[in-house]
């Protein structure tokens, strides 16, 4: 299983279909849980804060958004129901073996920050929906642990986190395009960096390979 952390810049989320138009009504909109989940849409518990001069309504009035109803109203926002079907909700409906972690949202001043967790071959597909859609500023790659030791705790946590996300982003595969800068971007560190991580975590890999041989 991976559990991956997408974040985007407010910057980022500039122009994005929708996105920016939901983000001039919102100061901020946070899903707080998902009430259902059909292929056509999820329908959400979410919190907001509007923007002075907008209404709750002119939700309703883009494309992916309709205010099912509305729970609570103070001076700290508002707690509604939204049926959300843009795109990226969608994917990852639509894919199996994926999941999306409650709290998420988009704020003005810190962007958008999504989490999602399942098996690798389905974040891999999620992502390359992702990266052609709206490409994210960094994604973070984890391994979920159980209680029991895991075959790859001969690597550090960076040296696994780096070499995941390479395998998932393709870096390794044939005819591959892939560039270590492209890498180092996706997780915001140095290029010198991730290659000094993958350097040391494909010769600990290569090792135990070897190891094993005999």
């Amino acid at each position: 299983m991976r559990n991956v952390l997408l974040r985007w810049k407010v910057s980022s989320l500039g122009g994005i279909d929708q996105i920016d138009s939901l983000m001039e009504i919102c100061e901020s909109l946070e899903v707080l849980g998902h009430l259902s989940t059909e292929l056509d849409g999820v329908t959400q518990l979410v919190e907001l804060r509007i923007n002075e001069g907008h209404a709750l309504s002119e939700i309703s009035d883009l494309e992916s958004f309709e205010v099912l109803e509305t729970h609570e109203e103070d001076e700290d926002g508002v707690l509604a129901s939204i049926r959300c079907t843009h795109p990226l909700a969608l994917s990852a409906v639509e894919l199996s073996n994926i999941y999306v972690h409650p709290p998420y949202g988009i704020d003005s001043k810190k962007g958008l920050e999504v989490r999602i967790f399942g098996i690798s071959s389905s974040i891999r597909s999620f992502l390359e929906f992702v990266r052609a859609t709206m490409p994210p500023d960094t994604i973070s790659v984890q391994t979920i642990k159980n209680g029991a030791a895991k075959e790859d705790d001969f690597l550090t946590e960076k040296q696994r986190e780096v070499l995941e996300h390479a395998v998932l982003r393709g870096y390794y595969d044939n005819g591959s395009e892939v560039t270590l800068k492209q890498l180092a971007d996706d997780l915001g560190v140095a290029r010198s960096t991730i290659g000094e991580h993958l350097k040391r975590a494909e010769s600990e890999v290569v090792k135990r390979a070897v190891n094993n041989f005999s």
